[in-house]
């Protein structure tokens, strides 16, 4: 083959390739928007705290926001229709951390389930539609698989900054398949992930619940204790994935008392989990009707200064 033919045919491939991409992205979704789940104040909140209203943290908006999301607040308390038209509307959903209870009438568990159920029921018809759980929304998706059989192990990782440990084919998960080398280098040598629970899943638990048939673990951590606990999963069939960490809190969570990373790796970390999720969103093709869209979007509701009475710094109040 002549030098011209080779340098032809390059140019031919480089094409293709080029327009194979370019049909890639063009399908996708490029304005996507994420519902975040609110949740209800329990009796052992700040006083400070209105009970009568729920609340999400400014952070889990901003870490979407920030991998080029926009945010749609879904309410508690609502009718099985409200979810139903939230989860036709938005390209996915997070459940963010925190400290209720999953038993409460007309919460956040309950209105987590309705929401799993619709996702399962969408990725089952072939429409694309995947949930993100953070710490107590981690929780949440397994407590929800397992038919609301509580089975999280008592633990304590609270106020502390972790290294990953993978498991064997962690790297052939969705989650960390297609993650750089220097991102895996970081989870898995520098104290990067923000603990701050009291609560865990554990291998034990989940097989004593035939959970691990439909979900796969991929890092895990220690307490202070000692006791081995679950750090992220996937659903094994679903686009829906648990961090037991907060990464949203690298980026935007400032108390002096509690320790946050926030070191350029530590930043980095927190990014590449908002883009993969918020590129999971981008795979579906949900839209809200024109004349409705803003009426939906979180930035019709002010945010509030919160770090003088609560661990965050900004908190969204929403009358029940």
């Amino acid at each position: 083959m002549s030098g011209s033919t080779r340098e032809m045919l390059f140019i031919c491939l480089l094409l293709f390739a080029i327009g194979q991409r370019a049909c890639v992205e063009s399908t996708l979704n490029n304005r996507p928007i994420i519902g975040v789940l609110a949740q209800e104040l329990i009796m052992e909140s700040d006083p400070q705290l209105d009970p009568r209203v729920s609340y999400i943290a400014a952070s889990y908006v901003k870490f979407l926001e920030g991998a080029g999301a926009r945010v749609v607040p879904v309410m508690i308390n609502k009718t099985d229709d409200y979810y139903k038209n939230i989860a036709s509307y938005v390209n996915g959903i997070l459940l963010p951390g925190g400290g209720t209870y999953f038993d409460t009438p007309g919460g956040y568990a309950e209105a987590g389930q309705k929401l799993y159920e619709l996702a399962k029921k969408m990725n089952e018809a072939g429409d694309f539609f995947p949930i993100l759980g953070i710490c107590l929304g981690f929780e949440l998706l397994t407590y929800l698989a397992s038919d609301n059989v509580e089975h999280r192990a008592s633990c304590y990782s609270y106020n502390e900054a972790l290294p990953l440990e993978f498991k064997r084919g962690s790297f052939n998960s969705r989650l960390f398949g297609s993650a750089p080398s220097d991102i895996i280098g970081i989870l898995t040598k520098e104290n990067v992930t923000a603990n701050f629970h009291r609560y865990c899943l554990t291998k034990q638990n989940m097989t004593a619940l035939e959970l691990n048939d439909d979900w796969r673990f991929m890092t895990t951590n220690e307490d202070s204790n000692g006791l081995e606990f679950i750090s992220t999963l996937e659903h094994s069939r679903y686009p829906i994935y648990g961090l037991q960490f907060h990464p949203e809190k690298n980026v935007y969570e400032w108390r002096r008392d509690k320790n946050h990373p926030h070191s350029a790796k530590a930043v980095r970390v927190s990014q590449y989990f908002g883009n993969f999720f918020v590129n999971e969103a981008r795979k579906s093709g949900h839209k809200f009707p024109a004349s409705e869209e803003e009426e939906y979007m979180i930035y019709k509701h002010p945010v509030k200064y919160t770090a003088n009475y609560t661990v965050f710094e900004q908190c969204y109040e929403f009358p029940l």
